[in-house]
């Protein structure tokens, strides 16, 4: 069980966090985050995920000073980050394509479409992924 990758969900909505942490942890070990500033505190403590789900909208530390904290960390800078966002415009994600997202997932989604987006960048190949 120990060499399953690791997801983190960074989610403020306790809903979307169980749900995704529920049906990812049938192929992955998952450890979820209610905001950024939780999750800066888990990465803190030595913890190295192999991909962030991250929310972009969440209070304290929202999706996009997480991810500007994130690319700023020598240790953490690599780790693909897949946006969950019910965002669409075009401008509002550009800053968080500019800080090498992996890709995003439009709310709502279905919970097996971002195990595809999730497997195509970790098992298959690690190229932007937007769907």
């Amino acid at each position: 069980m120990e060499d399953r990758k690791q997801i983190l969900i960074i989610e403020d909505h306790d809903s979307i966090r169980l749900l995704l942490g529920k049906y990812l942890s049938k192929s992955y070990r998952v450890a979820t985050r209610r905001d950024g500033l939780d999750a800066m505190s888990w990465l803190s403590r030595g913890n190295l995920p192999d991909l962030i789900l991250l929310d972009r909208e969440m209070p304290r530390i929202n999706g996009l000073e997480f991810l500007i904290n994130l690319r700023s960390s020598g240790q953490f800078r690599l780790i693909p980050v897949l946006l969950v966002t019910g965002e669409e415009n075009p401008q509002q994600l550009r800053p968080f394509k500019r800080l090498g997202i992996s890709g995003y997932i439009p709310k709502p989604f279905n919970p097996a479409k971002v195990s595809e987006a999730i497997y195509g960048i970790l098992d298959q190949h690690p190229q932007a992924l937007f769907i």
